[in-house]
């Protein structure tokens, strides 16, 4: 998880697109996210994945609200978690990681225009784009859960030979 965290960070520092949309980047760093909540299946690792991730870019420096990037990132795991609740079973199905990557983009939107409002730093150009940047943030957000859920698919499909499987193959 904490290798997702890290990715997450290197995705957001280092590849840029150049578009100049409100959450475009989405498509590319939705992606560890979902991946390492697909890999460990259990209630909280998209929190944990977050919480660390925006520890990386606030202390860094990437953004302009510094450390409270943390609460952005963590809302996005949150929201992450609580979908995969309802979905655990099913975190490998495409559809299930559009919303995923959806709703969680959409979530860190939601608390970077409020910590943005409460700081207030560009409010009124926030309010009035919030509309299209909510499409965005939910359109890319979609666009990087269908990547992770073909990655998502492609890695469990893969056969990792445990220490059990060494053990059976001397003795047998």
């Amino acid at each position: 998880m904490s290798l997702m965290a890290a990715l997450v960070f290197v995705l957001k520092t280092f590849f840029k697109t150049p578009m100049r949309l409100p959450g475009h980047n989405a498509i590319l760093w939705v992606i560890p996210f979902i991946v390492g909540i697909g890999l460990v299946r259990k209630f909280g690792s998209g929190t944990y994945i977050g919480v660390l991730s925006g520890l990386l870019i606030g202390t860094i420096g990437m953004g302009s609200t510094g450390i409270l990037k943390v609460f952005e990132y963590t809302a996005m795991g949150v929201t992450m978690d609580l979908f995969g609740i309802f979905f655990k079973e099913h975190l490998g199905n495409v559809f299930v990681a559009v919303l995923l990557g959806a709703f969680g983009s959409f979530a860190k939107m939601a608390v970077n225009y409020s910590i943005t409002s409460a700081l207030s730093l560009n409010a009124n150009i926030l309010l009035a784009g919030i509309g299209i940047a909510g499409a965005s943030h939910l359109i890319f957000g979609a666009a990087g859960g269908i990547i992770a859920g073909i990655i998502l698919n492609r890695v469990r499909v893969l056969y990792f030979p445990n220490k059990s499987s060494k053990l059976r193959e001397k003795a047998g």
